[in-house]
């Protein structure tokens, strides 16, 4: 179990699922509110070194999101500190005496002092989500692609390679079931969001590009170069 701070407001707990199930937890205790839920969120929370400026908050907002592996649950502090005290009614704008007012009038002035009072809570989900979304942004980005390239034989291969004038950061060579396969790994990282496309394109003029994933080739393959593949081929004369 990992802690993160992400802002003043808000924190990451990461758990695993196994850590989840020796909690007697699973993901779908989470998708209806219940005393279960609640208790284990503060149960986790006990386990943990909070912030002081957590520990000493009045209302915590939990959202759990849930991933192949793991649970994220983000934890955002309220700027509520305290619970409503009819007291505080007393030093409203225009409020003279509760014992004067009409039921109405009461549960509007409730209602405003309410609104009022949990403005932060709206602000607190609202900061919550952007955090989340800039997560999962950040979660998903990868630097770099990789390519898998199909050909019959190697002849092919060898005249491909001749074609590539981009930046290549590496490459393999793998037969199997009689074909050929390129493994090729591009940067991405401060390219433009067509650059992958348009590399793909770049290569399907010359070869095809393969379903089969590197694991695969890994695994069933016969590694023929598992470095500088290109460069090494360039070398390759063809008659």
């Amino acid at each position: 179990m990992k802690m993160k701070q992400i802002s003043d407001s808000t924190l990451k707990i990461t758990i695993l699922l196994e850590d989840l199930e020796e909690r007697g937890m699973e993901i779908a205790d989470f998708l209806i509110p219940q005393e279960k839920t609640e208790d284990f969120f503060y149960s986790v929370l006990d386990e943990l070194e909070l912030p002081m400026t957590f520990r000493e908050s009045g209302m915590l907002s939990f959202r759990v999101t849930p991933k192949p592996d793991k649970v994220d649950i983000f934890v955002t502090k309220s700027d509520i500190d305290k619970n409503l005290d009819f007291d505080e009614l007393a030093d409203l704008p225009n409020f003279e005496d509760v014992a004067n007012m009409t039921p109405d009038e009461i549960l509007k002035t409730l209602e405003q002092t309410i609104r009022e009072r949990t403005a932060g809570d709206d602000k607190a989900v609202r900061h919550l989500e952007e955090v989340e979304q800039a997560e999962a942004s950040e979660e998903r980005y990868d630097p770099y692609i990789y390519y898998i390239l199909e050909f019959s034989d190697l002849t092919e291969v060898i005249a491909f390679v001749d074609t590539i004038d981009y930046p290549v950061e590496e490459s393999e060579l793998y037969k199997m079931d009689g074909h050929y396969y390129l493994t090729v790994l591009v940067s991405i990282a401060e390219r433009s969001r067509q650059y992958p496309d348009y590399i793909l394109s770049r290569m399907i003029e010359f070869t095809k590009d393969s379903k089969l994933t590197r694991p695969v080739l890994q695994e069933h393959g016969i590694a023929l170069l598992l470095q500088d593949a290109i460069e090494e081929l360039r070398k390759v004369q063809l008659a």
